[in-house]
């Protein structure tokens, strides 16, 4: 007998023929059992859609995987600067921080004691048979990246990668299916994004169970960003969940002598369905972030698994825009998102946005790539759009003259030195 994640069923259809070990995940539609193969026939037959559940692990780059000598290690500070991330901090005045919004990291745990990190843990989950920690010293980083990018927002730790960076389909799917509850029930920690620096090797399962249980979170409104995987320069290499539609697979790029180059191992498109990703790329080469060792301790690290994160504390930083200047502090209530301000749908806000706040080397046709995707979100342009999109200013949150002077030097210059031609 085997584990199966089941789609069409329901929990009684499987204890009457003798399913064991049911787990019903409601907020999804999935149901996990241990099925013989009888059964698994049976269901299949039935017109259920049935799938042995697989194994995750880390999107971080382990030996022998070989990370070239010649990248420079950067700290998330230098990693930020060189991305423009100002340009949207100040935006508004006091700057904006994310503060008020949560970003779920749905990962290996986090040390939350760490200097990086403490006192921004707004909730934290189990679902792993390890203790609460961070034994394989993943998640820990990953918080810290998006702490660096957003340092006010809250973070929700849900654990669901051992100690070795080892997971499941279920575990996962579990995970999330306890954020988007918390997502329901409550609406004052505000959170806005999922980070998965985990996957899995795409099969083209549309129903794969994670995939379902990202679609559930878009379906709300809830950005999930992913990991684009480290198989690269393949191409049909980007991992599950990354290789979902509307989920924000995250490439890497590393830094040399300030200027951007796509990362060897950063996994290609297309994906199985002949999809374009990633969708972007950012620094996952030689960062310096936040150890699990201890509450100070740092590491450099490589890995779309750190490339992920970087994007996902943008997402903090545009909703607090929002909320300050069209006058709604501290969040929004169920179902109402910022980006739904033209009353469309999060997937529509994303292929509006992604094309408009990245840029590519000029060597590289424009529009999106199976290497580089749309290219790298840059802080000039973010601000660009935030501010564009944004109406009925409060004056906290006006943009001066001054600074519109300010993006659109900033973009000129750091624009011009960016890429290597």
């Amino acid at each position: 007998m085997k584990r199966y994640s089941v789609i069409g069923a329901t929990r009684q259809q499987l204890e009457l023929m003798g399913a064991i070990d049911i787990v019903e995940v409601r907020n999804i539609g999935v149901i996990f059992a241990t099925l013989n193969s009888g059964q698994v026939e049976s269901l299949t037959r039935s017109g259920c859609k049935v799938a042995e559940v697989a194994s995750v692990k880390a999107a971080v780059i382990t030996t022998p995987t070989p990370v070239p000598t010649t990248v420079e290690e950067k700290t998330t500070d230098q990693v930020l600067e060189l991305l423009g991330m100002e340009a949207i901090r100040n935006l508004t005045v006091p700057p904006l921080y994310g503060e008020g919004f949560t970003v779920a990291v749905i990962d290996s745990g986090i040390l939350e004691t760490h200097d990086t990190i403490k006192g921004g843990i707004v909730y934290s989950k189990n679902f792993t048979s390890s203790p609460m920690q961070d034994g394989f010293n993943h998640g820990t980083g990953v918080a810290s990246i998006i702490r660096s990018v957003a340092p006010k927002c809250g973070i929700a730790n849900i654990k669901v990668l051992d100690d070795e960076g080892k997971g499941t389909e279920e575990s996962v799917v579990l995970g999330i299916d306890d954020v988007l509850s918390l997502y329901d029930a409550n609406p004052d920690i505000s959170l806005v994004a999922i980070n998965l620096s985990l996957g899995s090797p795409d099969d083209g399962n549309v129903d794969s169970p994670v995939r379902v249980a990202c679609r559930a979170a878009v379906e709300r409104g809830i950005f999930v960003i992913a990991a684009a995987g480290n198989d690269g320069p393949d191409p049909e290499t980007i991992l599950c969940p990354a290789c979902e539609h509307y989920v924000v697979a995250t490439g890497s790029t590393r830094l040399v002598n300030d200027t951007f180059e796509l990362s060897q191992f950063s996994s290609r498109g297309p994906t199985k369905e002949g999809l374009i990703k990633p969708d972007v790329i950012m620094v996952g080469e030689g960062v310096r972030m936040a150890s699990s060792i201890d509450s100070s301790a740092t590491i450099v690290k490589s890995g779309t698994s750190f490339s992920a994160p970087f994007m996902s504390g943008i997402i903090p930083l545009f909703y607090e825009g929002m909320s300050k200047t069209i006058g709604m502090p501290g969040g929004y209530p169920t179902g109402v998102e910022p980006t739904y301000k033209w009353g469309v749908s999060l997937p529509t806000a994303l292929d509006y946005f992604l094309p408009k706040i990245t840029i590519k080397p000029a060597n590289v046709p424009p529009g999106k790539d199976c290497d580089y995707g749309y290219g790298v979100p840059f802080g000039p342009l973010a601000a660009q759009a935030l501010s564009s999109a944004i109406s009925g200013l409060s004056i906290s949150g006006m943009m001066t003259p001054v600074l519109t002077i300010f993006v659109v030097g900033l973009m000129t210059v750091m624009m011009r030195r960016m890429w290597k031609h």
